[in-house]
């Protein structure tokens, strides 16, 4: 069954009712419906888009669990509860908007929604259980400004999570996530913490050696402490623009140049906010130019953020303008940048916005892609025998191998052997530990075909040169507007030669 039709008349859909329709691609569910029961489309592995009518105030558990093509979610105001797991390894989400009147958020329901990147969270959500966003693709988060109990645990397993922005209303915290990449977050002073896993405190060591708890925790809770600039720009996301730009310029002092205690300056922290605006980058920018080429403690500027965490188009483009305008001897290290964000699983998107970013602001190709790939899946093989792995996502690898030989590739000019060469990219596995060999294919492929490229060149011009030495007592003519030596190459044979050389040239 790939499509139906149900009647306007319809309240309830039951338990499991069209659980495993798995060719069932086009359904519209009535406004009238009331109840949305436990499994009712779970395992309906075609259906791309689903509408949630305004009368439905709970939807049921793993209701649309592993609907794998599901896309598009058309919540209606109305939709009080997302229960268990309700959309949880529903894999080709990748943004979705919460509607207004939602208030709870149950455990797991996204899941293993690994590519789920974007969501829009309404100020109304009071609760959000353990667990709701693992393993998703979020780099950075926004936790509602009405939740006093906060389980950071909703975010376990986001690989490329670098910011959480947590409201200063929030009372309790319970733990402190599962190995991500979070360097980004601030705990209200009269907040209680309940612990640290050594997951989410890992990368936190980079700053805090002894990764002891009673160390992090009062240093993140004193973070902004005589650093007003700070804490406006982390704080922002829940204040309208208009009075964070007021604040911002009555307290505009040195301080804001200054690093707080991860190194980070009020630019590195509104890099990495769920709310960008251009003007207040313009503002900090004008201000403190110098923070454009601070590092932090772990070494890395504010654009690296700003890419890293979705910064608009309009903002990536006034970075690159200030850097070169401001900072224009600056090294970057491209290649560490991009490392950086291909080992933390991002979206690819962001991977593209950084080598975009990177032909705007250096003209002249530098970087080394190829030894990145082949670290890569260097790294990729090792961690595929490791118990939790974080392997390179496969449409990143096979974007940069392909930015790796573009040149190269272009410089060949032959339309059938690009053709092969992006098959075989394209056919890069998604297992690991056979990354390394078919990378190296390509890259052996590509070395052969410049080869035989010189190779025939060379054939060619050696005909040519042979075709005008054969008149070279002869008086020089011309045909038209051919010269003879056009003449030459175009009769001296190489396209009959060169063709039949091709085939012992060729790698088998």
């Amino acid at each position: 069954m790939k499509r139906i039709n149900l009647p306007s008349t319809l309240e309830e859909i039951g338990i499991s009712a069209f659980r495993n329709c798995e060719k069932l691609e086009d359904i519209i569910v009535p406004d009238g419906l009331r109840s949305l029961e436990i499994w009712a489309f779970s395992n309906c592995k075609s259906i791309q888009i689903i509408n949630i009518p305004p009368n439905l105030k709970t939807i049921g558990q793993a209701a649309f669990l592993s609907c794998h093509s599901l896309t598009d979610i058309a919540f209606s105001e109305g939709l009080l509860k997302i229960s268990q797991r309700a959309f949880s390894f529903c894999t080709s989400l990748v943004s979705i908007t919460l509607p207004s009147s939602l208030k709870v958020i149950g455990r797991e329901a996204f899941d293993g929604c690994e590519r789920l990147n974007e969501i829009h969270i309404p100020h109304t959500i009071e609760s959000i259980e353990r667990g709701a966003f693992r393993s998703c693709n979020f780099t950075n988060f926004r936790m509602p400004p009405h939740m006093a109990d906060v389980d950071t645990n909703i975010l376990m397993e986001n690989y490329g999570l670098v910011s959480v922005e947590l409201s200063e209303n929030a009372t309790f915290i319970e733990c402190l996530l599962n190995r991500n990449s979070l360097r980004n977050i601030v705990f209200p002073s009269n907040c209680a913490i309940n612990t640290i896993g050594s997951g989410g405190r890992k990368n936190l060591e980079v700053v805090f050696p002894d990764g002891e708890y009673g160390t992090i925790v009062p240093a993140l809770q004193n973070r902004f402490d005589d650093l007003p600039i700070h804490k406006i720009c982390y704080y922002h996301s829940y204040h309208d623009t208009e009075t964070t730009m007021q604040s911002l310029r009555q307290v505009m002092d040195s301080t804001g140049k200054q690093q707080d205690c991860l190194g980070m300056t009020p630019l590195h922290i509104l890099a990495c906010s769920t709310k960008q605006n251009v003007e207040m980058f313009r503002l900090l920018i004008e201000k403190y130019p110098e923070t454009l080429i601070t590092k932090d403690k772990w070494g890395d500027i504010p654009l690296l953020y700003a890419i890293w965490c979705n910064a608009p188009i309009e903002v990536l483009e006034l970075l690159g303008e200030s850097y070169k305008s401001l900072h224009p001897d600056y090294e970057f290290d491209w290649s560490g940048m991009i490392q950086t964000l291909a080992k933390r699983n991002v979206p690819l998107t962001n991977i593209q916005n950084l080598t975009n970013t990177y032909r705007q602001i250096s003209p002249v190709y530098n970087c080394d892609v190829q030894d990145l790939v082949m670290e890569l899946v260097l790294n990729d093989t090792k961690q595929a025998r490791a118990v939790y792995r974080t392997i390179t996502r496969i449409e990143t690898l096979r974007y940069l191998l392909k930015v790796s030989i573009s040149k190269r590739l272009d410089s060949l000019a032959v339309g059938e052997w690009r053709v092969e060469l992006e098959n075989s990219i394209n056919a890069l596995p998604k297992k690991a530990e056979y990354r390394e060999e078919y990378t190296q294919a390509v890259y052996d492929k590509l070395a052969a075909y410049e080869l035989i490229k010189e190779g025939t060149s060379i054939l060619e011009l050696a005909l040519w040169k042979a075709k005008i030495d054969e008149g070279r007592n002869k008086r020089a003519r011309a045909d038209g507007e051919v010269s003879y030596r056009g003449q030459c190459r175009v009769s001296c044979g190489a396209d009959i030669i060169v063709r039949n050389v091709l085939p012992y040239l060729m790698p088998k």
